[in-house]
């Protein structure tokens, strides 16, 4: 929930989103998007949903990959073609500019291998993540891979009864703050099988509330 609190108030400058992020999630973001990219093909066509400044899209750029980054701000989108421009690969990176909500607006069935997401849609209600993960199960090749990364709810009870002491006392700031409260997916496998995906690996780090899926379409 802080994590979020603080992207939001940072992304209207994303001079610093990457650095806030980094120290938001204790530097682990880096190996998160250098794990994810590792499971990206020469050739792939990957939409990266949520692409913020376009770190985890240049990574996938990198590989040989067919990138299209969707974000709903129009100064990281910017930044996202900046970043891409000075590595180079601007010719392989389409950005759109929308809510991922809109998905099925900007793109036909099948049109990618992989869909990639970071810390995107931890502030959408379940009912909204159920819509969002079909659209995306929809957009994927047979077989094609989903990998999300995001804060999540603890799953052993006491710590989730201590993640849930903290959210208790940074809900007024952070409403204060941003107007609205933020909060972490709950069991955000069982919301991707939901959606008709096959769970093949669930990875979590010590000491950390994210947790990355990676996850096939059937």
């Amino acid at each position: 929930m802080l994590m979020y609190g603080w992207m939001k108030f940072v992304e209207i400058a994303p001079g610093r989103y990457d650095w806030a992020v980094k120290v938001m999630t204790g530097g682990r973001i880096d190996a998160i998007k250098a794990r994810i990219a590792s499971q990206v093909r020469d050739g792939d066509r990957v939409l990266d949903i949520g692409c913020g400044t376009g770190t985890l899209a240049v990574r996938c750029l990198e590989r040989g990959a067919l990138v299209t980054g969707l974000d709903s701000n129009e100064h990281m989108l910017a930044q996202a073609a900046k970043n891409a421009r000075r590595a180079g690969f601007e010719d392989r990176l389409s950005l759109v500019r929308d809510s991922v909500t809109q998905l099925a607006k900007h793109f036909p069935d099948h049109s990618f291998d992989v869909i990639t997401s970071t810390m995107a849609l931890g502030e959408f209600p379940r009912e909204y993540l159920d819509f969002i993960l079909k659209d995306c199960r929809r957009l994927l090749r047979p077989g094609g891979r989903l990998l999300i990364a995001d804060e999540v709810w603890p799953e052993r009870r006491w710590v989730r009864l201590l993640y849930q002491l903290g959210m208790v006392l940074l809900w007024v700031p952070q409403f204060l703050l941003l107007r609205r409260a933020l909060f972490p997916i709950d069991n955000l496998r069982g919301v991707i099988q939901a959606a008709g995906f096959t769970v093949e690996k669930v990875e979590t780090w010590a000491a950390s509330s994210f947790q990355l899926v990676d996850a096939h379409a059937s």
